[in-house]
């Protein structure tokens, strides 16, 4: 009996082959023979002698191909259940267990070979979305069972206009027709893009954020498992793809589970990232001005430390960023985890005033967190000046001696905030005075007038405030 099949492309037109396209998993996986129209129990006897004959192979004498097709007609409320059960036996690995006699089978490889002959053998009768979240899941150590479900995927669109057109090698006319003969189901999808990365690599990819949530991070980062870099080149253009009020909130859609926010966070700290020699001493310590390196992936890398967290996601995100010497997430994580003495520390070895900030919490709030970076400036001053006059150190740029955390500019600081009586007496205490130069008691001489200004401004505006509150009462 004649099908659509059965008739050329032109013939079809575009709109054939659209449908054609978008119900390929259906036709391909129902596939109901209008010819072959039997009892129900007749359909039953043929499925029954389909599987013992699937189960009476001989070992090792594994089928090349895929069964994509029904080999005979299924009706579709027994079809529906057998898809379930289906599914449900791959989930629960339940071949392995038919075969448990079988000492090779035992063998990882073999328990992997298993694997890929059922796909193989039931791909018709499987759901094509649970099986690829399971592969995702439980499969992860086996690429060739990824490969393999990617291959059936592949095997039910052959004949799309896509895949003709990719062939041809045009990537913007493929991407075209993907858009034209849209939507589609999710598997469909993933067998062009697997096609579309392995012609054109890297540069096919960051298209397909158009295709979200069809083609979802992880689909990607399955197909290019073996570069990392490309999924983060994706991953990065879809998370800026969203406005930058959203971009916070839809990154934490993405991270399921919630374990991938880690994964995430070490591959864009070891990407498109300065040398750890640049960033990290011998000892594992900050390098003069090395947080004001450029990072290719900054923007997600800040995303991912700023979205909420416990304590101990947030000790591990500080112990990634310390590792590869990612010094403004680690300063971050270290205030939000209230290491204020190991933040104190590492911004003295960043050598930066500006790190100091008021508004970001990075400056002392006690008289004692002052003398402890008093006194850690003092000892560490001379070292690290010492190593980038003599070239040793690795910065940024060339050092601006204005801005670099030297005793005196930190004791300008102190008397801009606490005033400078009180920092002239701390400065005693630590015995620090003599490395202070005029221009210190120059500052503090203006600031002692600033603030005797100060004194008197507010004094006049009370005194106004008064006679005018006076005169209402009169």
């Amino acid at each position: 009996m004649g099908t659509d099949s059965d008739l050329t492309e032109e013939e079809q037109g575009p709109v054939s082959r659209k449908n054609k396209e978008n119900d390929a998993v259906n036709s391909k996986q129902e596939d109901t023979l209008d010819g072959n129209t039997g009892e129900g129990s007749s359909s039953n006897n043929q499925i029954g002698k389909m599987l013992y004959k699937k189960n009476d192979r001989r070992e090792g004498a594994f089928s090349q191909s895929f069964q994509t097709e029904s080999p005979c007609f299924i009706e579709q409320d027994l079809k529906k259940d057998l898809v379930e059960l289906t599914t449900l036996c791959f989930e629960l690995k339940i071949y392995e267990h038919l075969q448990v006699n079988n000492e090779q089978c035992m063998q990882p490889d073999a328990s992997c070979a298993l694997t890929c002959q059922f796909i193989k053998d039931y791909f018709f009768l499987l759901d094509l979305e649970r099986l690829k979240q399971c592969i995702i899941i439980s499969h992860s150590s086996h690429p060739q069972i990824w490969e393999t479900y990617v291959e059936g995927l592949k095997e039910l669109t052959l004949k799309s206009p896509v895949t003709v057109a990719l062939e041809n090698g045009d990537m913007f006319k493929t991407l075209k027709l993907l858009v034209d003969l849209g939507p589609w189901d999710a598997p469909v999808l993933l067998a062009h893009a697997q096609r579309l990365y392995e012609k054109f690599g890297e540069t096919s990819l960051r298209p397909l954020i158009k295709f979200y949530p069809s083609i979802l991070p992880s689909d990607i980062k399955q197909i290019c498992k073996s570069n990392p870099e490309h999924f983060l080149a994706f991953l990065d253009s879809l998370v800026k793809s969203k406005a930058e009020d959203e971009r916070l909130s839809f990154l934490r859609s993405l991270l399921h589970p919630e374990s991938l926010r880690l994964d995430w966070l070490c591959l864009a700290v070891s990407h498109d990232a300065p040398n750890a020699a640049s960033t990290r001493d011998a000892q594992g310590n900050p390098r003069p001005r090395s947080h004001l390196f450029t990072w290719g992936y900054s923007q997600l890398i800040l995303l991912l430390l700023k979205l909420p967290a416990d304590i101990i996601i947030k000790e591990k995100m500080a112990e990634i960023c310390k590792t590869y010497g990612f010094w403004p997430g680690y300063l971050s994580l270290c205030l939000e985890l209230d290491r204020r003495a190991e933040t104190l520390t590492n911004i003295v070895y960043l050598d930066d005033m500006n790190l100091l900030d008021r508004e970001r919490g990075a400056v002392p709030e006690t008289m004692e967190e002052w003398r402890f970076l008093l006194n850690l400036v003092k000892s560490h001053q001379s070292i690290v000046h010492a190593a980038v006059q003599s070239g040793s150190a690795v910065s940024n740029g060339a050092p601006n001696w204005s801005n670099c955390i030297t005793v005196e500019n930190v004791a300008l600081l102190l008397a801009k905030i606490f005033g400078p009586d009180r920092a002239v007496l701390l400065l005693q205490e630590c015995g620090l005075m003599t490395e202070l130069s005029d221009k210190f008691a120059k500052v503090c001489e203006i600031l002692r007038i600033a603030e005797k200004r100060q004194r008197a401004l507010i004094q006049s505006m009370l005194e106004r405030c008064d006679r005018f509150l006076w005169s209402q009462q009169a």
